[in-house]
């Protein structure tokens, strides 16, 4: 699983950023608007969910509930500013939306509900964080994929090794360029891991 975070200022970059990404195989596109003048907010999300739908891709917004329900987006992402609770935002978004939530640190898992969501994100990339929330999902009886951030300081078969089910990279750290070998390095990684468990 490879979410890739596309932000900025600028509508026309942020569109171009993220549909060089799709061009390259990506096929979850998670955007961060919070800088977006709003006046250009659903001019661009209605411009990319048009690309993602050509290419049966995921479009999920960060924190952006309103905008979510009104234009009818795949998803919403619920980071650690968020302005309502996980429930909060079920209740608004009824239950086909796709949803997740970032938690801080293995702590926080088991407030997390477990009927309102479809994934954990971890706000860290760090190995120990990203291992104790990961047993920490499966000790609370949750099996949502969790996914964690990558930047490139810390090695993806380092950060997969931690059981994590895919990661988020963002745009500033991980050029759309840089997307097919990520995507072939990842699947091989999950490949290993199905046949171990096998």
């Amino acid at each position: 699983m490879l979410q890739y975070i596309v932000s900025g200022s600028n509508a026309q970059e942020i569109i171009s950023t993220a549909t060089s990404a799709l061009a390259n195989g990506c096929r979850w596109i998670r955007l961060d608007l919070s800088e977006l003048a709003p006046v250009e907010i659903e001019a661009t999300v209605k411009t990319l969910q048009e690309k993602c739908s050509s290419l049966e891709a995921f479009l999920t917004i960060d924190n952006d509930i309103e905008t979510t329900t009104s234009l009818k987006v795949a998803g919403v992402h619920l980071g650690l500013d968020r302005s309502a609770t996980a429930v909060e935002a079920r209740k608004h978004l009824g239950e086909e939306t796709i949803m997740g939530i970032t938690v801080a640190d293995a702590a926080q898992v088991p407030f997390v509900p477990r009927t309102a969501i479809d994934y954990i994100a971890v706000a860290s990339d760090d190995l120990d964080t990203c291992h104790k929330v990961m047993e920490q999902t499966r000790a609370a009886g949750l099996e949502e994929p969790v996914i964690a951030p990558f930047a490139h300081a810390t090695p993806l078969a380092s950060l997969m090794a931690t059981g994590v089910n895919g990661i988020a990279a963002h745009h500033t750290t991980t050029p759309p360029a840089m997307i097919p070998q990520l995507l072939k390095e990842l699947n091989t990684l999950l490949e290993q891991r199905l046949k171990e468990l096998d």
